[in-house]
């Protein structure tokens, strides 16, 4: 089995090297064509950070993996690859906990099981449960939106009756932010089940 088969030397390369400048492994990607393989890392911060990850990091993590890849053929082979560090891009479906834990004050389009869509800011993770506040957003006048009568505010939703889920891109995000999401773990500690959708 080839290197580029069996990833195990690669990741544990890249989880070491990614370590040492503050970021983590999400996935590894590679791509066979015509020419020379590609190799597709995607990186992250730490689950427990909030915002995005420092180029300049990813940049100096990218070229130290380079240089450990042609360090040791066992990371890749002797053959020739294409290394490539990223970072996920907005669009990125959220599908395991980890994503939700860093999407921590986005945000996020979600759908649940039974077909109902949210448009809500992710406030707080705890267990297998989203705490968000709905945000329905405003019309083309530039009126903010009502939630339809009977609908909670601050719903609580199981991340395993979550379907679809992305971030959204947002320009102008709560000024008070910091402060939302620090009550919001208070609030989710003291009544974990509150408002939660069955």
């Amino acid at each position: 089995m080839s290197a580029l088969e069996d990833q195990t030397i690669l990741r544990e390369t890249a989880t070491r090297v990614l370590d040492a400048h503050g970021l983590v492994l999400e996935d590894v990607e590679i791509r066979r064509g015509g020419g020379m393989p590609q190799v597709r890392l995607v990186v992250d911060l730490p689950e427990d950070q909030l915002g995005s990850a420092d180029l300049d990091a990813v940049a100096e993590a990218s070229r130290a993996l380079s240089e450990a890849v042609d360090a040791d053929d066992a990371v890749l082979g002797s053959a020739p690859v294409l290394l490539e560090v990223t970072t996920p891009g907005v669009d990125r479906e959220l599908t395991q906990p980890r994503h939700f834990r860093r999407s921590r004050g986005r945000l996020l389009a979600l759908t649940t099981a039974d077909g109902t869509r949210y448009r809500a800011r992710l406030l707080a993770v705890r267990g297998e449960d989203l705490h968000l506040r709905q945000e329905p957003g405003r019309d083309d006048r530039g009126r903010t939106l009502k939630l339809p009568q009977g609908t909670p505010e601050r719903p609580v939703i199981p991340i395993a009756k979550v379907t679809t889920a992305r971030v959204e891109v947002e320009f102008d995000p709560p000024a008070d932010l910091a402060q939302l999401l620090a009550d919001a773990e208070t609030t989710a500690a003291d009544h974990p089940a509150a408002q939660k959708e069955s």
